[in-house]
């Protein structure tokens, strides 16, 4: 199903949470370490239930780290905190990501970008996966291949967002795939 120009897979008809079934979206994912975070997730998700910050353990995901985020929802101001990023954000800002709302990074119209990919992930309550460039000072030269994944303290509601990015050079690139902006649900 078309969505706004993104790929949604499935909704629950009475707007509760519907798991993914099957591989769909993992099949969309070009880059396995995408693939391990989708399916770590996934291994913490009940048939109704997303999982909370407090199952995902950095010793599980000990590689992805430097370019993981745990993204807060701040639902009275529709907004999105970076709580926790990995240190590799480090060579795209060149300063502390950490503490900061998406709409605060210097990203340029990267910032517009961000905050419709988090609303859908919000307002669908799905996993989303996608390509696109960084937009940051030192990014002009990388495709940024991400995964966004649903948190819920209870279970339902999603009040945080777990975020894996992977960066290569554009060069390292094929050179019949251009890096368009690519959204995945």
């Amino acid at each position: 199903m078309r969505h706004q120009g993104y790929t949604l897979i499935g909704t629950a008809r009475n707007g509760g949470v519907k798991m993914i079934e099957g591989n769909a979206l993992r099949h969309q994912m070009v880059l396995p370490q995408q693939q391990k975070i989708y399916d770590y997730w996934r291994s913490k998700c009940s048939a109704d239930k997303f999982p909370s910050r407090h199952e995902i353990f950095p010793e599980d995901i000990g590689k992805q780290l430097p370019t993981t985020t745990l993204t807060e929802v701040v639902a009275e101001t529709g907004r999105y905190r970076i709580r926790l990023a990995g240190t590799g954000f480090w060579n795209l800002f060149d300063s502390e990501i950490q503490g900061r709302h998406i709409d605060e990074l210097p990203m340029g119209c990267r910032n517009d970008y961000w905050k419709n990919v988090l609303d859908n992930v919000v307002k669908h309550r799905r996993p989303y996966a996608g390509v696109t460039r960084p937009g940051t000072p030192n990014g002009s030269h990388l495709a940024q291949f991400w995964i966004r994944l649903p948190l819920a303290d209870i279970g339902k509601n999603v009040t945080m967002i777990l975020g894996y990015d992977h960066f290569v050079k554009m060069e390292a690139q094929s050179s019949d795939s251009s890096v368009s902006d690519k959204l995945y649900a």
